[in-house]
């Protein structure tokens, strides 16, 4: 099987996140950042169908230079190739352009039998990305997939999320999957393929290299403002017998309105 592994590089949640109050963007510069839990979790569900059925997984990501960090992970938990995208200079992105960037370099490298996705990006959690790729690259799309069951030469077989509960899904190949955690629990780099992906010399794609338009490769959502919200005020902290907390609690209710 040939797969193709979309991963983006997320600030870390261990961290907090510091507005600019000049630009109203969040500071980037000296955060540290990861890759996307759930693009890991993709990633290994990719490796382990290559262990089983053989072929070759490849990583790729929309980004700068900084962004062939997560590339290099993805060379060392066993990806076979990485690519990095890069978007014309001075261009913001949203989740349209990155989709529409990576599903170009997808058809330029490929082809490919399965892009897989994690389920969301924890930073902006659109869950967009996946299923605009898939849209743009007339694509079968399965999403928030908890399990690959089954896959031929044609077809693959899933369970997926859904709002009642697990469905089983059977798709035509080639085919793009969102990924759930419940995927795979991302394996550990080797300190050989740690060493070998330090030494790869990762390839930067630019537009007219994967065939994109740069006219089309900026964002269509320009963000007017980011603002962190007002801080809770403290509750009140009522004491006392259970009747009197009763009677103070409607009391309060009746004075904001509520009741």
């Amino acid at each position: 099987m040939n797969i193709m592994v979309c991963i983006k590089q997320v600030l870390d949640n261990a961290s907090v996140p510091k507005l600019d109050p000049a630009t109203g963007r969040v500071v980037t510069e000296g955060v540290e950042t990861i890759a996307n839990p759930f693009d890991l979790n993709a990633l290994e569900g990719a490796l382990r169908l290559t262990d089983v059925h053989g072929g070759e997984v490849s990583v790729i990501t929309v980004g700068n230079e900084e962004c062939k960090t997560v590339l290099k992970l993805g060379l060392a938990m066993g990806a076979a190739h990485a690519y990095l995208v890069k978007a014309p200079d001075g261009q913001e992105q949203d989740s349209w352009s990155v989709s529409y960037l990576l599903s170009r370099a997808i058809t330029s490298l490929g082809p490919f039998d399965l892009v897989l996705c994690g389920k969301q990006a924890i930073d902006d959690d659109s869950a967009q990305v996946g299923g605009s790729i898939a849209r743009l690259l007339n694509m079968t799309q399965v999403t928030y997939v908890e399990e690959i069951q089954e896959v031929s030469s044609e077809s693959i077989t899933v369970k997926r999320a859904g709002n009642s509960g697990s469905e089983i899904i059977a798709a035509r190949l080639p085919a793009l999957l969102t990924c759930e955690k419940s995927l795979g629990e991302p394996r550990y780099p080797t300190l050989k393929r740690t060493r070998m992906a330090n030494r790869v010399d990762i390839p930067a794609l630019d537009c007219t290299e994967i065939g994109a338009d740069p006219d089309r490769a900026g964002a269509l959502v320009k963000v007017q403002m980011v603002y962190a919200p007002e801080p809770r005020q403290r509750g009140e902290l009522l004491r006392g017998e259970p009747e009197e907390i009763t009677r103070l609690a409607v009391a309060r209710l009746v004075e904001q309105k509520i009741i």
